[in-house]
């Protein structure tokens, strides 16, 4: 009861030092001549004296017992804080001296919004490892301790490094003694990237090739180019895009890409290309042997009036072998199906992405005209290839369906296609003949399931390309089916590309990605199946290299957004050895440093490219310390800007 009066009494005396200062800056407002001019000098410094006084008398009254020198404020730290919210920046400290001394507590008395939200940071982390002390203490003080425990201990740990070959790299920051931390992290990173690049040729400071040089001068002086002569498409192409990049592709550099004798005819954006420019092309082109014409963001030149122009032409005149077409808004379902007819004769590769109007007339053109019953056995449908194509499914089955106009397929790409179900899939698959198909892209299709992996085992025996980025309704059983030698069955297929990212995050695990490799490298399928070694997490993969040729193997490997770790890693380095050109693990947080060193320190030099988006657990101990590092060739692509066990440094 009598600290409750204290209390009161205290904010009461408080308030009135409040009232009297109120008091006071009413009377000089009321004796002062200029009494609402804000600009008056005087006036104004006399209400910040008042001000101060207020609070100076406000906090001794309400708190007398406290001395003035001795108060801190409870919530903030200055000692704790790297940012001071100071307008002159960090205070200083308490200086002796002759002419008087600062009070160290008054300096650390400041806090500001910065100030407080570092400290609170820092508190909280201080915290969260406190905690983690406490509880591992906890658990060593219960656990029973016996002598030998140590001898146990590093027993299992030389059984783990015996199993897991990786633990047992070393960086070559360690090996050699340069793991110093550089505080700059920025000026770290910088100095690899550019190491990088000058490495692999592509530095500020690096030479361009001769080709490059060419590339760029006539691309500088384009418009005072009239003919190319007899240049290999590679080049056409190289060009093409240079113009591109540099926003030069217009009119008169369609004119000169597409002159007299090219066979084909290539170009990354054609979105300057009029429709009546580009038929007076062709009307040129075809009949002197054009073969090919692959045309992206080709919407305003290649519609309705093009297919006239070519379906108005000469049935021996036509040569074309290849038709892609990206971004084509004008061409319409019955003027597709009418083109298809006009070049069934010698066409074998049909590529669509992106056009809107294609209906069921493209399939039963395709059907049609494909068909072995028309009795022209030259003719037949080699690659396939939709994307982004609104189709719907009565018309995909009858690709499959209606006739065997699919039955030499080699190549057949169905993605981002909302119809495409399981059904449509096995139907599609069963119009092939077996051991004809040799790759498959059936990415983000979300209406997928397991039931399409018993559909490609069935018909792919030699499928080389398996891409199925995105599939969310795989599951690890059947994908550890689908690489696992099965009577009855034909053997699994021996992939060079496997693409299995972006599916669910926990279905593509170790031992899929082990099978998989495993499944590509073997000499034939009675090595897999009398081989003793079953693949779980204690093998170690360096028992497999007698068992595997050096000629097969996975090429490019794509299991971002996967649970693999670095078991994976060691599977790939012993049966990839020498063929693993490309690998895409963003997003792998089970993907350690050891993992990708013991990687680089076992394939052979044809590995060019590792993918790390996400992977923020990669430290300086690979980037800085693998065996490449000096040699170029390797491009490590998205290391990420964090510092190890630090705040984010993007």
């Amino acid at each position: 009861m009598s600290s409750n009066r204290r209390s009161n009494r205290r904010t009461a005396a408080a308030a009135a030092a409040a009232v009297a200062v109120a008091n006071n800056n009413d009377n000089i407002e009321a004796t002062g001549g200029d009494d609402n001019d804000t600009n008056n000098p005087r006036l104004q410094a006399m209400r910040e004296r008042s001000r101060a006084v207020a609070e100076r008398e406000a906090s001794r009254l309400a708190r007398p017992d406290a001395p003035l020198t001795s108060r801190k404020l409870g919530h903030a730290s200055k000692t704790k804080s790297a940012v001071s919210s100071t307008p002159f920046g960090q205070l200083m400290k308490s200086t002796k001296g002759s002419g008087g001394t600062t009070n160290n507590n008054e300096a650390q008395e400041w806090c500001g919004p910065f100030s407080v939200a570092r400290q609170m940071i820092a508190a909280r982390e201080d915290a969260r490892r406190l905690r983690l002390q406490q509880t591992e203490e906890g658990e060593n003080d219960n656990k029973e301790h016996h002598p030998l425990d140590h001898v146990m201990e590093e027993a299992k740990l030389q059984q783990q490094r015996k199993e897991n070959p990786s633990m047992n790299w070393i960086s070559r920051r360690h090996r050699t003694g340069n793991a110093t931390n550089n505080s700059n992290y920025y000026v770290k990173r910088r100095k690899r990237f550019h190491q990088q690049k000058e490495l692999m040729g592509m530095g500020g400071n690096s030479v361009p090739s001769l080709f490059q040089l060419c590339i760029n001068y006539l691309v500088d002086n384009f418009d005072h180019v009239d003919s190319l002569g007899l240049v290999d498409h590679s080049i056409r192409v190289a060009l093409c895009e240079r113009l591109v990049a540099q926003g030069k592709m217009n009119g008169a550099a369609f004119d000169v890409l597409a002159e007299e004798g090219v066979e084909t005819l290539e170009l990354v954006d054609c979105a300057q290309v009029t429709q009546d420019q580009f038929c007076d092309a062709i009307n040129v082109l075809i009949p002197m042997g054009l073969r090919a014409i692959l045309l992206q963001h080709c919407g305003r030149c290649f519609g309705g009036q093009a297919v006239n122009t070519i379906v108005g032409m000469k049935s021996e005149e036509i040569q074309l072998f290849a038709l892609s077409l990206a971004g084509a808004y004008l061409l319409t379902d019955d003027d597709l199906s009418r083109l298809i007819g006009a070049t069934s004769r010698t066409l074998s590769s049909i590529d669509l992405t992106a056009c809107p109007l294609i209906g069921p007339q493209f399939c039963n053109a395709i059907g049609e005209h494909f068909s072995s019953s028309i009795g022209d056995v030259t003719n037949c449908l080699l690659e396939l290839s939709l994307e982004d194509i609104p189709l719907k499914k009565e018309a995909l089955l009858t690709l499959g369906a209606a006739s065997d106009a699919l039955r030499n397929l080699k190549s057949l790409k169905l993605r981002s296609i909302e119809a495409v179900d399981d059904e449509v899939v096995e139907i599609i698959l069963n119009s092939i003949d077996e051991g004809s198909l040799e790759g498959i892209d059936l990415s983000s299709n979300s209406q997928l399931t397991d039931e399409v992996l018993s559909s490609i085992r069935r018909r792919g025996t030699n499928l080389r390309s398996l891409q199925l980025s995105g599939l969310r309704n795989l599951s690890a059983i059947a994908l550890e089916a689908f690489f696992t030698p099965i009577e009855d069955l034909p053997s699994p297929p021996m992939l060079r590309k496997l693409d299995l990212s972006h599916c669910s995050h926990d279905e593509i695990n170790d031992a899929v990605v082990m099978l998989a490799a495993k499944a590509s490298s073997f000499r034939s399928l009675a090595d897999a199946v009398n081989s003793e070694i079953e693949i779980s997490s204690s093998v170690n993969p360096e028992n497999l290299v007698s068992e595997i040729t050096n000629s097969l193997g996975l090429v490019h490997v794509n299991v971002s957004g996967s649970s693999i770790s670095d078991k994976s890693m060691e599977m790939l380095a012993a049966t990839c050895k020498s063929s693993l050109e490309e690998l895409d693990v963003g997003f792998c947080a089970g993907v350690s440093d050891k993992g990708l060193g013991y990687l680089v320190s076992k394939v052979a030099r044809q590995l060019s490219k590792i993918h790390v988006w996400g992977c923020a657990q990669i430290t300086e101990d690979f980037l800085d310390g693998h065996d490449r590092l000096d040699e170029g060739g390797l491009e490590i692509v998205g290391v990420w800007m964090k510092k190890s066990g630090g705040r984010s440094l993007r």
